[in-house]
């Protein structure tokens, strides 16, 4: 399961610019990075599936490039920590 949603952040971070960031996309992007930092917690399943699930009502609509932009560097940052460790000073004002 989290290899399928590392790959799937993976190329949802490849693909998709800042400029281009639908709700759907960046809602992909924040769960993958919760689903990341999360894997090894005992709950693990249970949070990355709620955070995938936080995605199913979203559109397609562009979302404005300062939201994106904030949103995709926390996620970003996020990958690089290691799982159970804090949100990196990136995600200061952001919700994954």
């Amino acid at each position: 399961m989290s290899l399928v949603v590392a790959g799937s952040l993976a190329l949802t971070l490849l693909a998709a610019k800042p400029d281009n960031y639908t709700e759907r996309s960046l809602c992909d992007l924040a769960a993958g990075a919760t689903c990341h930092v999360t894997a090894c917690l005992k709950d693990a399943k249970e949070r990355c599936l709620a955070a995938s699930k936080k995605c199913r009502g979203t559109t397609r609509a562009t979302v404005p490039k300062e939201r994106a932009e904030k949103t995709a560097a926390c996620a970003k940052a996020t990958l690089k920590v290691k799982c159970g460790e804090p949100a990196p000073a990136e995600c200061t004002d952001v919700s994954l």
